[in-house]
């Protein structure tokens, strides 16, 4: 169990032949984003053609989540033709999509409209591994987080004047977190 103030955001997956399974448990943050981001690369290298993400037991997801889900959607759609399921959506999971464009993007299932080709592969607990929360630098998160963002401002129009603001942010503190690692270097 964490700590109280501990972030219980996690991540389970497994992968299935052409298919990768991902369970969030709590929230969908920046603090899983590059997990997330890895595993779908991993997946997507292994010929993995639709990642199922379940959402059953997620409360919330954060646009860096969000925009990291969606980066992986368009590199499974330019590579295979393939695409991302998010299944057992709540009302407030997929109201999160929409407004962010996502659900046009990805293949949202409310919960109990879960196809059935799915049902039984996510009902396996044990086929399902724990993804360990990877610790990136500041740098490296900065620059996760400004993908993430700007995938987002590819989706729809009202994502740039949504994003403006955040995107100068993390430019600039990418900026200053590469300048950093720079004068590491030099010492």
């Amino acid at each position: 169990m964490p700590k109280t103030g501990q972030s219980s955001d996690q991540l389970f997956v497994a992968i299935q032949g052409d298919l990768a399974f991902v369970r969030v448990v709590d929230r969908g943050s920046f603090k899983i984003s590059t997990s997330m981001k890895n595993f779908g690369t991993v997946a997507l290298e292994q010929g993995v053609v639709r990642i199922v993400i379940d959402m059953s037991r997620c409360v919330g997801m954060d646009s860096t989540f969000m925009g990291v889900i969606a980066g992986l959607a368009f590199r499974l759609k330019e590579l295979s033709g393939g695409e991302i399921c998010m299944v057992n959506l709540t009302a407030r999971t997929r109201n999160l999509l929409s407004t962010l464009g996502l659900d046009n993007l990805v293949r949202p299932y409310m919960t109990n409209t879960t196809p059935d080709e799915f049902k039984a592969r996510l009902g396996v607990s044990e086929d399902f591994l724990p993804l360990h929360s990877q610790t990136v630098n500041r740098r490296d998160t900065a620059a996760m987080m400004l993908e993430a963002h700007e995938k987002l401002v590819q989706l729809t129009p009202e994502n740039v004047c949504r994003f403006k603001d955040v995107l100068t942010f993390l430019r600039e503190d990418l900026e200053k977190a590469s300048a950093k690692d720079q004068r590491k270097e030099h010492l």
